[in-house]
């Protein structure tokens, strides 16, 4: 599925990806199963509630929403596509995974 954002298409992995990959990070786990992840998505939102305002917020409910609905398999290659994406981010950094 697409998402349009401000006039411009988006995969869900692209548009979704930023939380997904800090809820990667923070699981310690790569590549991430699907439980954990969705899990530290969840914890992350409650965290954050009263933390982020509420179109942040909703973007990592949706983004737990998209990862509930892949498969096992398909989470372990969203954890590759995401790593992918930010790759640059992840050497400029020097952050692992």
């Amino acid at each position: 599925m697409m998402i349009n954002y401000q006039g411009e298409d988006f995969t869900e992995t692209e548009f979704y990806g930023r939380e997904i990959l800090e809820a990667i990070q923070l699981t310690n786990k790569f590549p991430t199963p699907k439980k954990v992840l969705i899990e530290m998505l969840e914890e992350m939102i409650h965290e954050q509630l009263d933390l982020i305002d509420k179109e942040e917020l909703n973007h990592y409910i949706h983004a737990k929403k998209y990862v509930q609905t892949l498969t096992e398999d398909e989470v372990k290659n969203l954890c590759f596509e995401v790593k992918d994406l930010y790759e640059d981010v992840l050497k400029e950094f020097e952050i692992k995974l």
